[in-house]
């Protein structure tokens, strides 16, 4: 690879800014891996952090796959492959975090539990957008060697500690990179699931699961959820595109349009499919504050909902009535953020499913790096589901 062979990028400056520029080709330390980049899927995460403003020029893009193009000599020792070994020419998915596998969170939780390191790494995130504290041990500024560390490029430096997983031949690059998105919607049913016959166990084969977000999380848990084998599967949510969507690839027994509905005659829709008691489990996937309140209006008694969806909506608060809807009910509550490498790999086997599930259909917006700023500016029409950046045209 030719040392001042150059490669472009989309680099965010922050306030709805995004530029292409060029970067020299990074070359693999001995226990690293630079990727050409195949396809990144485009994240609510990007969509929220968009607007924002930032400290440094950074690439966004944390669902990234690519095909090794070089690589340290001890690359395979050094990075965590599911597949493995490596070498150049394979084609791999990220798991997009890197805990520093020393700090209090990590020796309590194990490393590459996300979210409890004070000193994590997320390709295409920069550290000040995590919320975490800490130290930044690799800084995201993209003006800054090897400068490829997000998905929205055309290549990508991989670093040590790094999990990945080697992609089958069979598999397309559109469905790999879907990875990130399924572990969130898989570790979210996981939650909801208990130990068979402890008296809370809402999550069954009789189950009646109501998922709250017809976004592209919300869309896979709901197809989580068929496949695990629950009763009936109903989704709520405000786009009719999303809700056609999500509804087709799960198999959904109801749909809920909210543009159309109270809160009140949702819930009491929900409780008339259930003979009155409420639904078992509710997976609460719309950024959304007073879903949460919704959510346990719609659980019966023990009942259980894991709170997925309002990560980023710190600051908003809910009125809310603990006695009756918490302790009145026994209910089960999990507020969801922490997630594992360990989930990632049960998501990736689940993807395998692809040639049954036609999970590429998710996708509805399709660009090349040029068209990406015209994606990311998209996410709000009532046309969007999720987008997808790919690489197939170039040279």
């Amino acid at each position: 690879m030719a040392a001042l062979q150059q490669a472009r990028a989309a680099v965010w400056g922050g306030g709805r800014t995004t530029e292409i520029r060029r970067f020299p080709i990074p070359t693999a330390e001995e226990d690293g891996i630079v990727l050409r980049v195949d396809a990144a899927g485009v994240c609510g995460t990007d969509g929220h952090l968009f607007p924002q403003t930032t400290s440094y020029p950074a690439i966004l893009g944390h669902e990234v796959t690519g095909t090794i193009v070089d690589m340290g000599a001890k690359a395979n020792r050094t990075i965590n492959i599911f597949g493995g070994p490596v070498s150049v020419g394979d084609r791999v998915v990220l798991y997009p975090w890197i805990t520093c596998g020393k700090c209090d969170g990590c020796l309590t939780y194990g490393s590459g539990t996300c979210t409890v390191c004070s000193n994590s790494f997320v390709y295409g995130i920069p550290y000040e957008k995590l919320g975490l504290g800490g130290v930044e041990g690799i800084s995201s500024d993209a003006r800054l060697y090897p400068h490829f560390k997000g998905g929205f490029g055309e290549y990508l430096y991989v670093y040590p500690e790094t999990y990945m997983w080697k992609i089958p031949a069979d598999m397309p690059s559109e469905i790999a990179v879907l990875l990130d998105p399924l572990a969130v919607a898989v570790r979210a049913i996981e939650l909801a699931i208990m130990s068979p016959g402890v008296v809370e166990e809402a999550f069954t084969t009789s189950s009646t699961v109501v998922i709250m977000g017809a976004g592209p999380v919300g869309a896979l848990a709901a197809i989580v959820a068929r496949e695990m084998g629950v009763e009936r599967v109903v989704i709520t949510g405000g786009r009719q595109t999303r809700l056609n969507l999500a509804a087709e690839l799960s198999q959904a027994d109801a749909t809920i349009d909210i543009r159309t509905t109270t809160a009140d005659e949702r819930i009491r829709q929900v409780r008339d499919m259930t003979g009155g008691k409420g639904v078992d489990v509710v997976i609460q996937c719309a950024n959304v504050p007073d879903a949460f309140v919704e959510g346990l209006e719609m659980i019966r008694r023990m009942g259980t909902l894991i709170e997925v969806g309002n990560m980023v909506n710190t600051g908003h608060e809910v009125a809310i009535d603990p006695a009756r809807l918490i302790c009145g009910k026994h209910a089960r509550i999990i507020g969801m953020s922490a997630n594992s490498a360990k989930a990632f790999d049960k998501a990736f086997h689940f993807l395998k499913r692809h040639r049954r599930i036609p999970f590429e259909k998710l996708y509805t917006h399709v660009c090349d790096l040029d068209g990406l700023h015209q994606t990311l500016s998209s996410m709000n029409d009532g046309d969007y589901m999720k987008g997808l950046l790919t690489f197939k045209d170039r040279g």
